[in-house]
């Protein structure tokens, strides 16, 4: 009985204290880009914004001579999703990249807090873009729940959007699944016993198919190009939600689908090459500075 308390209290010290993180420090970044071949070096980024003491991002490239591509990641994680990306010589070349933690995880404020508003989700994307490359639209690559952060970006912020490669998006609110254990791990005493990034994680899950269903009217607003990359075999975002773009995006200039007959969830990285195929694809030109 001891040892069983004992293991539990070890447990969650180890929850509260944000062991489990899911988040790469700072000063691990450019060692481990080195070690992946990219010399040039990481730069770290915070912005304050009225909701938040800080939006923290990381990015390589010069915003002043080459053109912005923002990289949203998914739920849990954290900018070093894109690690591999920033780390890819052949898109640094051509674009200054830049990864940021969401709202809730990674290093910006509120670690473990839940931002639930895919409104404000796009804010805190719009105030990276807007400090690190003034006047500069940008070309947005989100993966799972950064797809629908991509989206609301693009409804409320026009003419900042330079184009949106949609990965393995959680788009359509009617695809949306509640399991019994999501309210459970909500509440405490499973919420105490969670690390935090999975307890964010599953609150702003929780949250999102109301958010997605107030975008429905908003869709039609989006005029950019748009990329949308989705395998048929995903069992965590299912492959319907391509079927719901095509039918939102008509508004699109150019609108796009690459389906992949396998790859499951995690073809943001295992599929990096196709990927940033089709980043360069849509990679817009350096607009003169203003």
């Amino acid at each position: 009985m001891y040892f069983f308390l004992a293991l539990l209290a070890t447990w969650r010290l180890a929850v509260q204290a944000g062991c489990l993180a899911m988040r790469t420090p700072d000063a691990e970044w450019q060692p481990t880009l080195r070690a992946k071949g990219q010399t040039a070096p990481p730069v770290f980024l915070d912005v304050s914004m009225p909701a938040y003491r800080n939006i923290h991002a990381v990015y390589v490239g010069d915003p002043d001579s080459l053109p912005l591509v923002l990289l949203v990641h998914g739920s849990p994680g954290s900018a070093d999703a894109y690690l591999g990306y920033l780390a890819d010589t052949v898109l640094s070349r051509a674009a200054c990249l830049v990864t940021l933690d969401r709202p809730g995880f990674g290093y910006s404020s509120g670690f473990g807090r839940a931002e639930g508003s895919l409104e404000r989700q796009a804010a805190a994307a719009e105030a990276i873009r807007s400090r690190l490359a003034p006047g500069q639209k940008a070309l947005l690559v989100g993966h799972s729940l950064g797809g629908p952060v991509l989206a609301r970006f693009a409804m409320d912020y026009p003419e900042q959007v330079a184009g949106l490669v949609i990965v393995a998006g959680s788009i359509d609110p009617d695809l949306e699944e509640h399991p019994w254990w999501q309210a459970a791990v909500d509440a405490p005493p499973l919420r105490w016993l969670t690390p935090k990034s999975l307890w964010t994680s599953n609150r702003e899950i929780k949250l999102l198919e109301a958010e997605l269903r107030a975008l429905l009217p908003l869709w039609a607003g989006i005029r950019c190009p748009v990329t949308v990359i989705h395998a048929e075999d995903d069992r965590l975002v299912p492959f319907g939600n391509v079927a719901f773009a095509r039918r939102m995006l008509v508004n699109s200039a150019r609108y796009r689908e690459i389906i992949l007959p396998k790859g499951d969830h995690f073809i943001l990285w295992s599929r990096q090459p196709l990927i940033r195929e089709a980043i360069l694809d849509l990679l817009p030109a350096r607009s003169p500075k203003q």
